[in-house]
């Protein structure tokens, strides 16, 4: 059998037992076989003894590592039996399985022998020097080679979970720093239209921030899956991630949480109307926390300007101006941001310049509104970002009733060009 075939083979013979699939993947045994695991959970290892037809784990080459003194013994244990590989179970489960993440893993090698050995600050120190390498780079470009890039760096890091830890501290902090890489690996893929992986490196983030009791990180994973959800318009799953970003609050620092406000009014304004005064409330709240910033705030943060939380809002509010509610008070946080953004192209300010576009097409003045998007297309340069494409989408559908304007017919033509590269792209 390949690898994958056994996987197969034992994954259906849990399935017998337990009732539950197995979550087992070629990768999965292929360091069993490289001894990465030593010590696979008990229903993995009596699903493996049928399929290869052996009556003892040793026949395998299974032995317990609970006696190794390295081995983390302790801190918080969230499935039945408490090893290693379980841990690593349950992210696999919360993750929709790192190893299914990755377009490719050439790191595989050296994350092998890292697993093996003893894993201390220098990993986390480096875990943490990636995914703020990657979140520097990502807003001046984004595409498919990024993302690829990023994803496989988090298949290999996450493998480090695996690792052996002299320290719970370690331990925790390593969890802390793989869930940052997580949540740039869902931005970046986000970005780049690949919505289903974006999603399972954001919900990667989540467990793994909770596994370290990193409330921050994990509110920043929820209210990834937050924006997720209103990018594809799913306003009751917006609301409950956005929601959940917000549950114990009082552990958030300022800026964050005012970063989750933003998030929330977001979803409340796709609910539209009816939620419109709620939204209304998000936004004060979410200027009031911002106002109340006294620089103790995460590293991962520091990015989040003045010019960043107006966009935010205005963007909220455009969801309630584009269905009949007060335009003007989202044209003037668009406009705001605009204003702050420092002059160079970057992805935020273009995506507030397309933004404020398409809100003024749709609120019946065409004419600035091509003159805006005009403006957004010539500041994209080299930025990739599905964000962008799809508000561009939607401000050819605004202008569908001013397309015989001329004007309305060059910004058009002009869209479809984009979103073609973007496609082919």
């Amino acid at each position: 059998m390949t690898q994958g075939q056994l996987a197969e083979s034992a994954n259906t013979r849990v399935e017998q037992a337990t009732g539950k699939p197995g979550a087992m993947d070629a990768d999965y045994i292929g360091k069993l076989e490289r001894g990465v695991h030593r010590w696979p959970n008990r229903q993995y290892r009596a699903a493996l003894r049928l399929a290869l037809r052996r009556q003892s784990d040793a026949e395998l080459g299974f032995f317990s590592t609970r006696s190794r003194a390295a081995t983390v013994e302790r801190g918080p244990r969230h499935v039945d039996g408490g090893d290693d590989v379980e841990r690593k179970a349950f992210l696999r489960v919360l993750a929709g399985s790192v190893a299914g993440l990755a377009f490719s893993d050439p790191l595989n090698d050296f994350a092998a022998r890292s697993a093996q050995g003893r894993v201390g600050q220098a990993e986390v120190d480096q875990v943490r020097s990636l995914a703020r390498t990657f979140a520097q780079q990502d807003n001046g470009f984004v595409g498919g080679l990024s993302s690829e890039a990023v994803v496989a760096q988090l298949s290999t890091s996450a493998d480090l979970l695996d690792g052996r830890f002299s320290l719970d501290a370690v331990r925790c902090e390593l969890f802390s720093a793989v869930a940052e890489l997580a949540d740039v690996a869902g931005g970046m893929c986000f970005d780049a239209g690949a919505a289903a992986q974006a999603e399972r490196c954001f919900r990667f983030a989540v467990g793994c921030a909770t596994e370290a009791g990193d409330w921050a990180m994990r509110a920043k994973g929820l209210s990834g899956l937050a924006n997720l959800a209103v990018h594809q318009g799913r306003s009751d799953d917006a609301l409950s991630m956005a929601e959940m970003a917000l549950v114990r609050a009082d552990r958030l620092t300022p800026v964050t949480r005012a970063v989750m406000h933003t998030r929330h009014a977001r979803a409340l304004g796709l609910s539209g109307k009816r939620r419109e005064s709620d939204c209304l409330a998000a936004v004060q709240q979410a200027e009031d926390h911002f106002a109340a910033g006294n620089g103790d705030e995460p590293e991962w943060i520091s990015y989040y300007t003045a010019a960043h939380l107006e966009r935010d809002l205005g963007r909220a509010l455009s969801h309630l101006a584009v269905n009949g509610g007060d335009h003007i008070r989202a044209q003037a946080r668009l406009s705001a941001a605009i204003e702050r953004y420092p002059q160079k192209r970057s992805r935020g300010k273009t995506l507030a310049m397309a933004n404020l576009a398409h809100c003024t097409m749709a609120r019946d003045d065409p004419e600035r509104a091509v003159a805006l998007g005009n403006e957004a297309l010539d500041s994209l340069g080299l930025v990739r970002s599905d964000r962008i494409s799809e508000t561009l989408r939607q401000l050819r559908i605004a202008g569908r009733r001013y397309r015989d304007m001329p004007s309305v017919r060059e910004l058009n033509y002009r869209v479809d060009v984009v979103l073609r590269a973007s496609v082919l792209t």
